[in-house]
């Protein structure tokens, strides 16, 4: 074991404190930059200051132990929990939402059934009908419209309408 003493022959902490700390550094760092080997690299300075820390005692050493998991947690739990709250953890990790999303329900659709409308795009089978002065996006039973042609819708779903061609 690698004996580190001072002037009067007592263990010097110094070294054990560093990489124990320079470990979870780097630990942390591989949050930001996922690259294992920096996760490995500070799992290993981690551990030889925990195992220099021997040479002052079992106490110390389990002090070691049980700072390392004590911050080891910390970080878990603040890059995990509390970093995606934050604009630079949204930034990183790309959230985001369908609040308030155009799609509009079947619900809103459901007053046009039964309606005629006219095929403002080509429907080849979907596309775009106007219906009372609004557009919508369809999808044609029979396949492919012609636009300027009149439609039937028959059906509302999750943002569109399903139409036939009138007869």
């Amino acid at each position: 074991m690698l004996a580190i003493l001072t002037a009067h022959g007592e263990v010097s902490l110094v070294l054990p404190i560093s990489l124990l700390l320079g470990g979870l550094v780097l630990i942390a760092a591989e949050f930001f930059l996922p690259t294992i080997i920096l996760g490995f690299l500070g799992a290993a300075m981690s551990f030889t200051g925990i195992y220099l820390s021997a040479e002052a005692g079992g106490g110390v050493c389990l002090v070691f132990v049980a700072v390392f998991v004590a911050l080891f947690v910390l970080e878990f739990v603040a890059f995990r929990r509390l970093l995606p709250r934050t604009g630079m953890g949204r930034a990183m990790t790309n959230v985001t939402s369908n609040d308030g999303a155009a799609v509009p329900t079947t619900a809103s659709f459901a007053p046009y059934i039964g309606k005629t409308a006219v095929a403002t795009t080509v429907l080849a089978p979907s596309g775009t009908i106007e219906v009372e002065g609004r557009l919508l996006e369809a999808f044609s039973l029979d396949g492919f419209v012609e636009r300027g042609v009149a439609v039937t819708i028959i059906e509302a779903g999750a943002g569109r309408v399903t139409v036939r061609r009138v007869r």
